[in-house]
């Protein structure tokens, strides 16, 4: 009869061991905005709440812009937070060991988010999560925020497909045309 019990006890701690390896290291990826079409998002966001988020989006002309929460949280509900109040803050933007890029980003104090309008320092945020290097923010005022993206997954590859489609579609409608 003991050693019934013993071998339950061992064979239930045998299952959990093996469904526990089964989970995923973390669920730290990247997610269609809510209300997006996950075949061509235009919004996608890092599901991270022990770490910061950030937040890509495109525009119908394909230009990119970022958010990037300043401590972790979800950005979701940050978002869904009353934030009537932004101010313009100089940024140094610096993916892995690459040259700084200086800018302007705004800062909201009430959700802790910092946003990025211009395409090209976005587009370093993106480029930060293809590579895998750290993403290191230094806002004035705020101090430094450094991170390490989700790597892309399907989600983010059918994002970065859509955004070039509209930049494509955009610069093609800005051609010229041969008369």
């Amino acid at each position: 009869m003991k050693t019934n019990r013993q071998f339950a006890r061992i064979s239930a701690i045998a299952i959990t061991l093996a469904a526990t390896a089964a989970l995923p290291a973390f669920a730290y990826d990247w997610q269609a905005w809510e209300g997006q079409d996950k075949a061509s998002p235009r919004a996608i966001y890092s599901n991270a709440t022990d770490q910061q988020s950030a937040l890509l989006t495109c525009g119908p002309n394909g230009l990119l812009s970022a958010m990037i929460t300043v401590k972790p949280a979800s950005l979701p509900e940050q978002l869904a937070r009353n934030a009537p109040y932004s101010r313009a803050a100089k940024a140094s933007l610096m993916v892995g060991d690459a040259d700084a890029v200086e800018t302007t980003v705004r800062f909201i104090p009430a959700i802790d988010v910092i946003e990025a309008r211009s395409h090209s320092v976005a587009a370093k945020v993106f480029n930060a999560a293809v590579t895998g290097e750290p993403l290191k923010i230094s806002v004035s005022h705020i101090g430094d925020i450094t991170t390490v993206l989700p790597e892309p997954n399907d989600a983010f590859r059918a994002f970065a497909r859509t955004c070039e489609k509209s930049r494509q579609a955009s610069n093609a409608s800005q051609d010229p045309v041969d008369s």
